[in-house]
């Protein structure tokens, strides 16, 4: 157990730690959906889940008419190193059971296999790379195609009418974040028809914040990049019509001085990303207070699974990086008592943000 988690402690910080006012009114169908989303995000934009009790200080995601179902597709942009099959039952778990009279009609993984993620390597002995200063556009281009190719064939399968919803774990929360900010410097009609289809961003376990006093920029430049940009604001997403929702665990306390070794592995992740030693909580390998983009983004805190009380950890898997000669095939699951963003218990209490 001990020796899996320091693997999953290891694979995460490999190269990402080596990647490393809405317009005039209209009738439009977009300027209705506007106006549909501003009514569940405008009053406030916290939600905190803790253990069994839930407190929320905003209003119920976007309602549908009553005998109307929303037909949704689901996109999934992986975590570093993982691939789509690891994500398959979550994603099947989703299907099956819909939330908020919201048909789910399509899902798909951003099509990654491990051997893309060498391309990062491509820029490590760069100027750029040494002075923390990479791209996002050179840097990411080959996951934003992935995005891309996944985005179509949903678009394909779901029909005219479908909307989408963005769930990205982990990197994949901030790389999907920079996508529909336009970081991508896309111009395609896929990219164009993802901006007017796009109606939702969750994010699991995924670092929206490069603070200054962390020890090294493990992303190089990237999310400071994306925290700079003015479109990648939460309330610009809004102001095209689309709800944020970034969920963060809150169960494992990173501790130095403790006889319990998963308090240590956690705090010599966290220890890099603040700065700081002290009783720093989070998912083992993402601080809380890292996890969350600012208002009007939803904040889903959550401190336990409701089903067994375990802690909620940052990944269900092990990503093999090494494994380069199967690229597609599955990272290494990990114990069955082993919690994350999309065990059940732990599932709930995000799901009926899918809007």
């Amino acid at each position: 157990m001990i020796v899996q988690r320091l693997f999953l402690l290891a694979a995460s910080l490999l190269p990402a730690a080596s990647a490393f006012a809405p317009s005039s009114l209209s009738s439009s169908p977009r300027h209705v959906r506007h106006l549909a989303v501003a009514s569940s995000l405008e009053s406030d934009a916290a939600v905190v889940v803790n253990g069994d009790a839930a407190t929320e200080s905003q209003s119920s995601p976007t309602t549908q008419q009553p005998n109307k179902q929303k037909r949704l597709a689901i996109l999934l942009c992986p975590a570093q190193f993982c691939v789509p099959i690891d994500y398959e039952e979550l994603l099947a778990t989703i299907q099956t059971h819909p939330q908020n009279n919201v048909e789910v009609v399509a899902t798909c993984v951003a099509p990654l296999p491990r051997t893309e993620w060498i391309k990062v390597a491509k820029q490590l002995p760069t100027k750029n790379f040494l002075d923390a200063n990479l791209s996002v556009k050179v840097t990411l281009d080959w996951y934003f195609d992935a995005m891309e190719t996944a985005l179509a064939d949903l678009f394909a399968e779901g029909g005219d009418d479908v909307e989408v919803c963005v769930i990205g774990h982990s990197i994949g929360g901030w790389v999907a974040r920079a996508y529909l900010g336009g970081l991508s410097s896309s111009s395609t009609s896929v990219y164009r028809l993802a901006r007017e289809r796009v109606t939702s961003l969750i994010t699991l376990g995924t670092p929206h914040i490069s603070p200054e006093s962390a020890l090294v920029d493990q992303t190089r430049g990237l999310l400071r990049e994306i925290e700079s940009s003015a479109d990648c604001t939460s309330q610009s997403l809004f102001d095209r019509g689309v709800s944020v929702t970034c969920v963060g665990s809150s169960s494992l306390v990173g501790k130095i001085i403790t006889t319990d070794v998963e308090e240590i592995i956690a705090a010599t992740s966290y220890l890099p990303l603040v700065g700081r030693l002290g009783d720093i909580k989070g998912d083992g390998i993402v601080p809380t207070d890292l996890a969350f983009m600012e208002s009007p983004a939803r904040r889903v805190e959550v401190e336990k699974c409701l089903e067994t009380g375990n802690a909620v950890r940052h990944a269900h898997v092990l990503p093999t990086p090494w494994n380069l000669i199967d690229g597609e095939a599955a990272s290494l699951s990990l114990p069955d008592d082993i919690v994350w963003y999309g065990s059940p218990g732990v599932l709930s209490q995000w799901l009926k943000y899918i809007e």
